[in-house]
């Protein structure tokens, strides 16, 4: 029997459950994931977080992040974000944290009102394709992203267009459908990468923003909607880094044993 203490939070509706693991020696097996993912017999979350020691002694801790699958995650924004609360929360005095992990070094700060900013690095690679005669973005953000755009983000049936869209993709990829609202604005929807459509992604509504800056659509500043709610992503063009801002919620704290 294993008892494992964990927090449930949340950045606008994408929802995690957080072990920090930098005081146990806790490790989880794909089937034990997928039992703790269950929203019916377990805690039930679109993402695991863990943290561990990192082996960077400059950092605070390790990210993991695990999908509902017990397949790894390179990266997540919204994740970022709640580990930031998370440690903030242990420690008040502090407002800037330093994590490493497969993505690597993301530095965050806590702002007001809950609200994180967090630097989520640099586009590794854009590469321009078409993909059912529609304009696609493969992005590499630490995490592989395919953007398109569509006229009604409401009006698609996301989960037919992932399988059409990403069939090619035989290790899988995150995939983003946007709509232009305007030069300062996108409204889009997520299909994530072994966990399917989730309220928000913040590396997904990054690689959306990045994609249609570089087309010409939008400003270097823009506010990304998403069903769960707003989150902000700047390009700095001379640091050529992407910051994304937004909030970040402790739910509960509670113990489950497997």
């Amino acid at each position: 029997m294993l008892t494992i203490p964990f927090v449930k939070m949340h950045g606008i509706g994408n929802d995690f459950m957080l072990i920090d693991n930098r005081f146990m020696q806790i490790e989880l097996s794909k089937h034990e994931i997928a039992a703790l993912s269950d929203r019916h017999t377990g805690v039930g979350f679109d993402q695991l977080l863990f943290l561990s020691e990192s082996k960077d002694k400059t950092c605070d801790a390790s990210y993991q992040f695990f999908n509902p699958d017990g397949s790894q995650a390179e990266q997540c924004g919204n994740g970022q974000r709640c580990l930031s609360l998370y440690l903030h929360n242990q420690n008040p005095t502090r407002t800037k944290f330093k994590l490493s992990g497969l993505a690597g070094i993301v530095n965050s700060e806590i702002l007001t009102n809950k609200q994180v900013r967090v630097n989520m690095g640099c586009v590794k690679s854009v590469k321009n394709k078409t993909i059912n005669n529609k304009k696609c973005h493969e992005i590499d953000f630490g995490n592989p992203h395919l953007v398109t755009l569509v006229d009604e983000v409401n009006k698609c049936d996301l989960a037919s267009m992932t399988k059409l869209f990403t069939k090619e993709y035989a290790k899988g990829i995150n995939f983003e459908i946007a709509q232009v609202l305007s030069a300062k604005k996108i409204k889009i929807r997520v299909h994530e990468r072994g966990t399917g459509e989730t309220l928000a992604c913040g590396s997904g509504a990054c690689a959306a923003a990045y994609a249609l800056m570089q087309s010409g659509n939008l400003e270097s500043k823009v506010n990304v909607v998403l069903p769960g709610g707003e989150l902000m992503v700047e390009y700095n063009q001379q640091e050529n880094t992407i910051y994304l801002t937004g909030p970040a919620q402790s739910v509960f704290i509670g113990e489950i044993t497997l």
